[in-house]
């Protein structure tokens, strides 16, 4: 089981919700929804979707990042008034114990997930305590094996373990890409139940590092992931040529678009989110950058889903 991890901006809501209407996540793909915004229009309009399409997905209701991070009601609250809820609660452990455990007593929580880093200790009472709660189902660790002690006792419990892993290597300036080729980005889709785990986990194509707003780029890039003839997910960097200033951000995704469309066709890629760049470059549109990341989220979603379904 796959379980992305996604900020609640919304071209990240838009791509589960398309993915979810085109049942290209069920059974296969929850993805860890990091709420980042007071408003909660688009929250809601995704959990119609995923609730009209049989998809449960986890949201924090403890972020760590965005205008109302910390551990408040405040996410709580909505999960709780909502009148039906696709979302299962997930939590951000950081010592925080009791308003853990106050917050699955007040609110009957069930088939809730923690999140962890692997500074945590195995030996850490108020963890193991969060974890031996029976509304507490997974656990996920961001890169387990810096922390074996942890990474034992963890698969030593019951609770499902998934491994969170880092894979986006930014870089300071978008322009860079231009002289990386494709590269390996991941095969935890192929090991991560050979490595005792019962799920994994990544930022998808986007960097893990929460950076709120934007400026207008010198360089447009499109990420898309695909898998090589070894099943391995390899990343390729499709990257404008004009980048000397910020002008015509328009004409800078017509060149790196070109460059992706004819790749695609070239090397027959092709799902929704791809014939989506496609439409885009013949019609000579320019969707905006949030549709961009979407986009890349899209493809690299169906990548993973495609793979796991076929090895079922």
């Amino acid at each position: 089981m796959y379980y992305p991890f996604l900020r609640g901006r919304q071209f990240e809501l838009i791509a589960l919700r398309e993915l979810s209407q085109e049942n290209q996540l069920q059974g296969y793909i929850s993805s860890i929804i990091e709420p980042v915004k007071n408003s909660l229009k688009s929250l809601e309009l995704a959990n119609r979707v995923f609730l009209e399409h049989s998809q449960n997905n986890f949201l924090i209701v403890n972020p760590s990042v965005g205008e109302r991070n910390g551990d408040t009601d405040f996410y709580v609250d909505f999960m709780s008034n909502l009148q039906e809820s696709s979302f299962y609660p997930a939590f951000h452990y950081r010592g925080n114990r009791d308003y853990i455990v106050e917050k699955i007593s007040e609110n009957d929580l069930q088939n809730c997930l923690i999140l962890g880093t692997n500074e945590i200790q195995s030996s850490d009472q108020a963890f193991r305590d969060v974890l031996e709660l029976d509304a507490v189902n997974k656990v996920v660790i961001e890169d387990p094996d810096r922390n074996r002690d942890l990474k034992r006792y963890i698969q030593s419990t019951d609770i499902e373990f998934i491994r969170l892993d880092d894979l986006f290597e930014p870089e300071p300036r978008n322009s860079n890409f231009l002289q990386i080729e494709s590269h390996r980005f991941s095969e935890e889709h192929k090991y991560y139940l050979d490595d005792n785990y019962d799920g994994f986990s990544d930022y998808t194509t986007l960097p893990s590092r929460f950076i709120e707003g934007g400026s207008s780029p010198r360089a447009v890039v499109i990420h898309l992931t695909y898998l090589n003839n070894q099943d391995q997910i390899w990343i390729r960097h499709f990257t404008s040529n004009s980048n000397d200033t910020i002008a015509n951000v328009q004409g800078k995704f017509g060149e790196a678009a070109e460059k992706a469309v004819e790749y695609c066709r070239n090397n027959d890629l092709d799902n929704s989110a791809i014939t989506e760049l496609k439409q885009y470059f013949d019609e000579g549109h320019y969707p905006g950058l949030g549709m961009v990341k979407k986009i890349s989220i899209k493809n690299h979603l169906i990548v993973v889903g495609n793979y796991l379904r076929s090895h079922n």
